[in-house]
């Protein structure tokens, strides 16, 4: 212990950041049913109604978070049996907006509520901006439209998220539904709801396939949102990524607003996956963020979306990332993304059975990221010798740490090490600040992006991006 506490010393007074300040606490799972308020829930006592049948398989299986959308529906979609719902702003942007689909929600929040789950909102899709559907904007500021097949290389809809005037309305859109009052809960607004709502995002993947980024858009929309959420215990979220790398840039770490950063991606390659999520898991505790894996699936039948989706759900647990698949719709798609919780045939169940066994797992391993907002996520089991880690805290014995990983470099849970820096980030590799590198310097003096630079010029090297996300 002398030997390990004199190492940090040295690395306090070299630059180098250790982690064993970082919190942990156990992971969770959850699941994407993005338009479950309006499934039908007129069921009785003896025969629940579908939405219900939903719910209860999920607390079932241990499943803490659904994550919903506000946006538009039709009637039976998916062959879900489902209503038809509008978007609050379906024929025009702004008031009076029709507050339907929030009395939905404000429905579904009871039955969430009364089952230990939290809803994950989405404000918006950016989908809905002419690509598989139309919403107000579209028509209201003739944004470029690809719908409905969602053609990227006409639909360029970027005057969305640069447009002061459309952002002005957004914003306005984003204050509507956090102050919109919910009857179940003494009227009290979405934003203090802090015992059924988890987290907000403004948009889900905004920008997506769009050839120009503004990467301040998401802190800008979340100091809108935290304004109203306050201390309430509601999380802001970014609303993922398109893929892991655009879930890789410093600003989303950055941004004081954001609690958050969803990565999405649609890749099986669950190595692939978990190396990407190491270097973002090392970004979000350096800079004090959360990460979950928001979105991922497969379109294939019910065995292969086990045997692809499985693998990745193990990554994830071994480090501590919350994750949540797409998607949970009645009945099951053998040839899209759906997945249903029953064997109605004997090629179904099988995602089902690996998405409750994960959801069981993730509650029981100590994790780099607390989770206080889930009631049943405690602190979870330390992790034994050489089990991969992120953090010291996460290790029974203390130590994170490379030094003896001479076949694969990795940082693991290290009985009697003595270089206990936690995860750090090898020569290459983007990072947001040279805390993330083992190197001890993040800099763009030799790449186009910031990347932990062997022999950088110390005055060169510090944070990608300025500390307010922009």
């Amino acid at each position: 212990a002398g030997t390990r506490a004199a190492f940090a010393l040295l690395l306090a007074l070299a630059g180098v950041q250790t982690v064993d300040s970082q919190s942990v606490g156990a992971s969770w799972a959850g699941v994407n049913s993005f338009f479950l308020h309006a499934i039908p829930n007129n069921g009785t006592a003896s025969e629940p109604g579908l939405q219900a049948v939903y719910l209860d398989r999920m607390k079932a299986a241990g499943l803490k978070v659904l994550r919903i959308f506000i946006s538009a529906t039709p009637a039976d979609y998916k062959k879900s049996g489902s209503h038809a719902v509008k978007d609050l702003e379906t024929d025009h942007v702004g008031a009076p907006y029709d507050d339907t689909i929030l009395g939905m929600i404000d429905d579904l929040m009871v039955q969430t509520h009364s089952r230990g789950i939290k809803l994950d909102i989405a404000m918006h899709d950016r989908y809905a901006l002419g690509c598989w559907s139309v919403d107000a904007y579209v028509t209201t500021y003739n944004l470029p439209n690809g719908c409905c097949k969602c053609d990227t290389t006409i639909n360029q809809p970027s005057a969305f998220y640069v447009d002061p005037s459309i952002q002005q309305a957004f914003d306005n859109r984003l204050t509507h539904i956090l102050n919109h009052p919910n009857p179940h809960f003494q009227n009290r607004s979405w934003s203090q709801l802090s015992e059924a709502i988890l987290s907000f995002a403004p948009e889900n993947e905004a920008q997506g396939h769009l050839n120009s980024i503004d990467w301040g858009w998401w802190c800008r929309r979340a100091q809108i949102i935290k304004k109203h959420v306050g201390t309430s215990g509601i999380l802001v979220s970014t609303g993922g990524s398109i893929d892991m790398p655009t879930g890789l840039w410093p600003q989303l770490y950055f941004c004081p607003e954001l609690d958050i950063v969803d990565l999405h991606t649609y890749s099986v390659d669950a190595a692939y996956i978990e190396q990407q999520m190491r270097i973002a898991a090392t970004w979000a505790v350096h800079q004090g963020k959360r990460l979950r894996l928001q979105e991922f699936g497969v379109q294939s039948d019910d065995w292969s979306k086990s045997q692809a989706l499985g693998p990745i759900m193990i990554g994830m647990n071994q480090m501590g990332v919350p994750f949540t698949p797409w998607e949970l719709v009645k009945p099951a798609n053998n040839k899209d993304f759906e997945f249903w919780t029953s064997r109605t045939t004997p090629t179904n169940g099988f995602m089902w059975t690996d998405l409750s066994k994960g959801a069981a797992a993730a509650l029981t391993v100590a994790a780099p990221f607390s989770w206080p907002e889930i009631v049943s996520s405690g602190p979870g089991t330390p992790k034994g010798d050489w089990l991969f880690c992120t953090i010291n805290a996460e290790c029974a014995n203390g130590c994170c740490s490379a030094e003896q990983s001479t076949s694969d470099g990795r940082y693991k849970c290290t009985p009697g090490g003595t270089q206990c820096t936690g995860n750090l980030l090898s020569s290459g590799t983007l990072c947001t600040g040279d805390s993330d590198c083992a190197n001890s310097c993040c800099s763009k003096q030799y790449s186009s992006r910031h990347v932990c630079t062997d022999g950088g010029t110390p005055s060169q090297c510090g944070n990608a991006v300025h500390g307010n996300g922009q």
